[in-house]
């Protein structure tokens, strides 16, 4: 084998290894409210990029700075798909909704836009299941 391949594949599993271990997020407990605040958090940050913050219904608050990325993970949409609208557009913009592309499911998310509070609400709409219960998540913007 070509050595010059073998030291550039090494340095590239490398980079890998260390981006994987540096994934993560903090999170801080109130009362009886799961809140993550994305502005202590340690986010992986390769080249100016931030990890998205990821939100479940067991933990639907969150505090994030203007221009990050918030992803709502609700499950394996199937054939359906998982709508999200945002109280406050201003505040927190949708920009995709969570479906099943080939075999990957992606999330619904949204980005921070302005400084502000806005509830995002993401109800499920399936082909054959109609509406499901939504979730509603709150959404807190730093500057």
């Amino acid at each position: 084998m070509n050595p010059r391949r073998l030291a550039a594949g090494t340095a590239i599993l490398v980079a890998l290894a260390s981006f994987t271990v540096g994934c993560g997020s903090s999170s801080k407990s109130s009362s009886s409210t799961t809140t993550k605040d994305s502005t202590t958090s340690s986010s992986p940050v390769i080249s100016g990029v931030v990890a998205p913050v990821v939100l479940t219904a067991a933990d639907p608050t969150v505090t994030v700075r203007v221009g990050q990325v918030v992803e709502f993970s609700l499950g394996d949409p199937g054939q359906g798909t998982y709508v999200a609208r945002s109280s406050d557009g201003k505040v927190f913009k949708i920009t995709n909704e969570g479906k099943t592309v080939g075999t990957s499911a992606q999330n619904a998310g949204g980005v921070a836009e302005a400084a502000g509070t806005a509830e995002v609400t993401v109800a499920y709409e399936g082909s054959m299941n109609g509406v499901g219960a939504p979730t509603i998540f709150t959404i807190t913007v730093t500057g």
